[in-house]
């Protein structure tokens, strides 16, 4: 994340593939980081903790989300490069934290079942003595056909559905061509999945991968749901909060430090919730799935059928 946050820092103005580049980078930090915590505590903490300890990560994410487009929409108005420059200290210093308060406790390279299992890994595992082999092996053991479907499909649905209506018309060739493929890629993605599984076509010709997402996960009533109502979620959430923004600045005419301050009134809400959720199962002991869900999802759909009827 810090190396995407330095290059957009220095990209010059006309090159844009630099700029492109360090947004990539950023994503791909920010996105590891993410899941490193989760799998940090889902390592190191009981299941009957974990919500308890989420709360605190949910507390600071929710601040970030109220102070992040307010700080910047000012960083903006004196120079566009200081909302990436802010974040190389940031960086420098939790790299440092975690050297020094986390060092005792990171563990080293865990063994991997799709190594031992096979006749094979066993003797790659014996050939291979040296770091930099060990980290090849373990790099063998990455799904990348899934990994190359999956971002295909999920880019060509995004890009598609980023141009409908505003670049290109919905009936386009350059709408309609992206979303029929990033579908059809998906689909695909779907069964290379299901072919991956124990036993499978594909687990037989690539004993050494761990599929990308296992399909006896996929098959799970309740982990399905979750998958969808986290989907369902974050698409609504990140869609309000993206035009929104859009709104207050091309419709109202605010300038950027105005729609970073209007804003905070969409972003307390959110963070309140974070913190409810986070607590109340494991303060009242329900399940996730109580009556008492359903009612904030159906309040939640009530809310942006309002806002999408008064913005129009």
């Amino acid at each position: 994340m810090a190396i995407g946050s330095g290059l957009c820092t220095g990209a010059p103005t006309s090159a844009f593939g630099v700029l492109l580049l360090g947004r990539a980078l950023q994503g791909i930090g920010a996105a590891g980081v993410n899941i490193c915590v989760r799998t940090i505590l889902a390592d190191r903490v009981e299941l009957a903790e974990y919500s308890k300890n989420w709360t605190l990560f949910a507390v600071i994410g929710a601040a970030a989300f109220a102070i992040g487009p307010v700080a910047g929409g000012y960083l903006t108005q004196v120079n566009w490069r200081w909302c990436f420059g802010i974040n190389l200290p940031v960086a420098a210093l939790a790299v440092l934290l975690v050297v020094i308060l986390l060092r005792k406790e990171l563990l080293g390279p865990q063994p991997l079942p799709e190594l031992e299992r096979s006749e094979k890994g066993r003797k790659r595992l014996r050939n291979k003595s040296t770091k930099r082999g060990r980290m090849l092996l373990r790099l063998s053991t990455v799904d990348y056909g899934g990994q190359v479907l999956f971002l295909a499909g999920m880019g060509l649905v995004v890009l598609g559905l980023t141009w409908a209506g505003g670049t290109y018309p919905w009936a386009s060739a350059a709408v309609v061509v992206p979303l029929v493929v990033g579908a059809v890629l998906t689909g695909a993605w779907m069964f290379y999945e299901y072919a991956m599984a124990p036993d499978k076509g594909m687990s037989r010709v690539f004993p050494l991968q761990r599929p990308m997402m296992p399909w006896e996960l996929l098959v799970q009533r309740d982990i399905g749901l979750l998958f969808y109502i986290n989907f369902s979620i974050g698409v609504a959430m990140f869609a309000v909060m993206y035009f929104m923004d859009l709104y207050f600045a091309q419709v109202l005419g605010h300038n950027s430090s105005d729609a970073g301050l209007a804003l905070l009134y969409y972003l307390p809400g959110l963070g309140g919730m974070f913190l409810f959720s986070s607590l109340f199962p494991s303060f009242f002991f329900l399940p996730f799935f109580s009556p008492f869900s359903f009612p904030l999802l159906s309040f939640f759909l009530i809310c942006s059928a309002l806002l999408s009827s008064v913005l129009n």
